[in-house]
């Protein structure tokens, strides 16, 4: 764990955002060049990059705060510290979509297409962004005497590393989904199935955090999330295979 970049006096700059603006870079990169091969203009998809970010951003911290409400009720102050890191991938992908939608639909350009070229390099993005969470003592897992667990210096036991679970998780699926951008799909396909990838993958490795408080029902709220995006991709592919078949 070392979470500091440098520090000049009081002000200190984080590898957590470092990496976190790393992920974000490549992406959009990533995201820009499919776009141009597909025929958008970069002054279009860099004013739908912005929407996105800027959404994302907002999403991403208000589902963290959430998530964390027994610490932000008692230090509200905290909620504005985002550069001290708390950023939850699930506000920042839900919301992100959301400004992605509203960019597309103003430059006037097709939406599920273009929700397809962000699905397929948004993994790669977040795969990035865990390595700052690694380096910061975030998102840790509960504890665990595997060999491969970690320490870090605030916690009394080792646990599970749940940050290079989701890099790894990440990681297969930005591989399967940027691959599978290259064949032959149908429209709003890409997107659905980062869903269920995520959704899956989320819900599965949220079992193991230790810094979570369950709800009544013995769920994280992360892993709520999880249920939700995997349903949501579930409706979405059945509905692109089969309700519009029958629509024909």
């Amino acid at each position: 764990m070392h979470p500091e970049c440098f520090r000049i006096g009081n002000f200190v700059i984080y590898w957590y955002g470092i990496f976190v603006a790393l992920g974000v870079v490549i992406s959009c990169l990533l995201f820009q060049n499919s776009a141009k091969k597909n025929n958008i203009p970069e002054d279009v998809s860099g004013r739908i990059i912005l929407y996105t970010i800027i959404f994302g951003i907002i999403g991403a911290r208000v589902i963290h705060v959430f998530s964390y409400y027994h610490y932000y009720f008692r230090n509200p102050i905290e909620i504005i510290m985002i550069r001290n890191g708390g950023l939850a991938i699930q506000g920042g992908i839900l919301f992100g979509i959301l400004g992605l939608v509203y960019g597309a639909r103003r430059t006037k350009v097709d939406v599920l297409q273009t929700l397809d070229l962000a699905a397929a390099v948004v993994p790669l993005g977040q795969a990035i962004g865990r390595i700052g969470c690694l380096l910061h003592g975030c998102c840790y897992g509960r504890s665990s005497d595997r060999w491969y667990s970690l320490k870090f210096p605030f916690l009394d036991t080792r646990v599970e590393p749940t940050q290079i679970y989701y890099f790894i998780g990440d990681l297969i699926i930005f591989l399967f989904l940027y691959l599978f951008s290259k064949d032959k799909h149908k429209n709003g396909e890409i997107t659905a199935w980062y869903f269920i990838f995520f959704g899956s993958f989320r819900y599965w490795i949220d079992q193991f955090r230790g810094d979570l408080i369950p709800n009544a029902y013995g769920f994280y709220p992360t892993q709520v999330y999880g249920i939700i995006c995997f349903l949501i991709g579930a409706f979405w592919i059945f509905r692109i295979f089969f309700f519009r078949q029958k629509t024909i």
